[in-house]
């Protein structure tokens, strides 16, 4: 049975966004969806087959010239991608390998940058000369060059990283050990950022060309560095507590209204022709934005720089991207739920209480189809690896092979139903 990959497909990707805090991107950051802005190349992760594989759109010079679909390789399935000035990297599933492409090339040749059968990588960005990315064992941030796989500058201290993301010639993170301050490394603008930003706790940040966005403990959007153009100048009044999406461009900021999932952008790029459209997530290029369409995870950009819609009314215009698959988007990781009175809330307390008490139907999306009966028992033992993986005391997490171990169990599940599996059915063989 063809269903039967896929949906357990699913359940993983759902161990993965219980377990990791997802990536919502902007200009260099990394999630499923980017741009490499200095050949407006987008670049996605393909939700719909089996493979996660990558696939690349290079819009034609003008509207009336078409553009290219790329396919990436090699054919494998991938768990991160972001873009740069015209690099592109992603990380293999499982993270023990980043690989980048560069879209100024035709035939967007294949490099490799990190492998390690011990220890993956998992928060990913690149700058304009900087790929920088975070290990799942320290958080500890290592960055290379795009030319030459060399090291890069990496920033000072032993610091526990959460989210890292990257501008023009700077990077910043959330020092987790450090009560979720801002630090940045870099020319001078990442001086100035920090020191800006202060010792403000943030629960996520996005880089601009010269200026970064954050959403602080309170889920109130703050903006710091560069102000030319108004992009620090969060709107009043527009229902932007607690947004689900950043994007950030060289003058201009956008961010999805968590209440109904449109975009609000200010600074030079205030006027969207999207306002009707509800989007997972959104990614910006020098002077353009791209997202993923949530009601059929296609993905659509606009703004005066995307090639395709130049020669038209400056920010009206909008292309939605052949790319003739559905891109993956990922999970939120805080969202409002209608069983609490709309008041946002977490993935892991949502998902956890659910699964304890039995209710898979409530973490799972209803797009997937009902599973079966022995589809059941495998998806109910992925959620249970889950429940142990974000166990907050970290002695009791299940290790890569307990999970693993699990893992294989599920797929022989798939095979053929072997009874019914329970809580107790999920073992920590390292013990």
């Amino acid at each position: 049975m063809t269903r039967l990959p896929f949906l357990l497909l699913f359940a993983v990707s759902f161990l993965i966004a219980i377990t990791f805090p997802p990536l919502i991107h902007a200009l260099g950051s990394g999630s499923t969806l980017a741009v490499a802005y200095g050949t407006a190349t987008v670049c996605a992760i393909v939700a719909s087959e089996p493979n996660q594989r990558i696939i690349c759109y290079r819009p034609g010079n003008t509207n009336s010239s078409s553009g290219t679909i790329i396919p990436v390789l090699p054919n494998i399935s991938y768990s991160i991608v972001a873009g740069g000035e015209t690099t592109i990297c992603a990380l293999r599933s499982g993270g023990f390998s980043l690989l980048c492409w560069e879209t100024n090339n035709q035939t967007f040749p294949e490099k490799r940058l990190y492998s390690n059968n011990t220890v993956s990588l998992q928060s990913l960005t690149i700058g304009e000369e900087r790929i920088c990315a975070t290990t799942n064992t320290s958080s500890a941030v290592t960055c290379w060059r795009p030319i030459g796989n060399t090291s890069e500058i990496s920033p000072d201290g032993n610091y526990t990283m959460g989210k890292i993301t990257s501008g023009s010639g700077f990077s910043c993170g959330i020092v987790l050990s450090h009560n979720n301050r801002v630090s940045c490394w870099g020319n001078s603008v990442a001086t100035e950022i920090e020191t800006q930003f202060g010792n403000m706790s943030m629960s996520n940040i996005e880089a601009g060309v010269s200026h970064v966005c954050g959403i602080d403990s309170k889920g109130d959007i703050i903006c710091r560095g560069n102000n030319s153009t108004g992009q620090l100048n969060v709107p009043l009044n527009k229902d932007l507590n607690f947004a689900s999406g950043l994007a950030l461009g060289e003058g201009f900021s956008c961010a999805i209204r968590r209440s109904n999932g449109t975009v609000v952008c200010w600074g030079s790029m205030t006027e969207t022709p999207v306002a009707d459209v509800e989007f997972e997530s959104i990614v910006s290029g020098l002077n353009f934005t791209c997202g993923l369409i949530t009601s059929n995870f296609s993905v659509i950009c606009w703004g005066p720089g995307w090639p395709e819609t130049m020669g038209s009314t400056s920010n009206s215009s909008r292309q939605i991207l052949p790319l003739g698959a559905q891109i993956l988007p990922g999970k939120r990781a805080i969202f409002k739920s209608d069983e609490n009175g709309g008041t946002p809330v977490s993935l892991v307390d949502y998902a956890v209480p659910a699964i304890m008490a039995g209710e898979l139907a409530r973490v799972l999306d209803i797009r997937v189809g009902p599973p079966e009966l022995n589809e059941t028992e495998a998806v109910e033992l992925v959620a249970y690896i889950a429940i142990n993986c974000v166990n907050l005391e970290g002695k009791e997490r299940p290790t890569i092979g307990d999970i693993v171990s699990n893992l294989e169990r599920a797929l022989t599940v798939c095979d053929g139903s072997h009874g019914s599996i329970s809580s107790s059915g999920f073992s920590i063989v390292s013990e």
